[in-house]
């Protein structure tokens, strides 16, 4: 599973996208228990800049967003 960046603007945008992860099939996921998956979303958290930054992607890791929201989210089912 890849990350998925495209735009997420509204609420609504991102209830689609957890919506979508949920119909996943999970077994391909890095992390599935709750634990894994939180521990993974705050490592990301913490590169984000520098993933942004790298990927020459307009979005500021230190203002919260529903972007960022988006983004840790995907990323903590497949970040070590």
């Amino acid at each position: 599973m890849e990350i998925d960046y495209e735009k997420i603007e509204s609420k609504e945008d991102l209830i689609t996208l957890i919506a979508r992860l949920c119909a996943d099939d999970t077994s391909q996921w890095e992390n599935i228990s709750t634990v894994s998956f939180l521990e993974a979303m705050a490592s990301w958290l913490e590169s984000s800049g520098n993933l942004y930054k790298n990927m020459k992607l307009d979005t500021n890791s230190e203002v919260a967003s529903w972007q960022i929201f988006a983004d840790a989210i995907q990323a903590a089912t497949i970040y070590e």
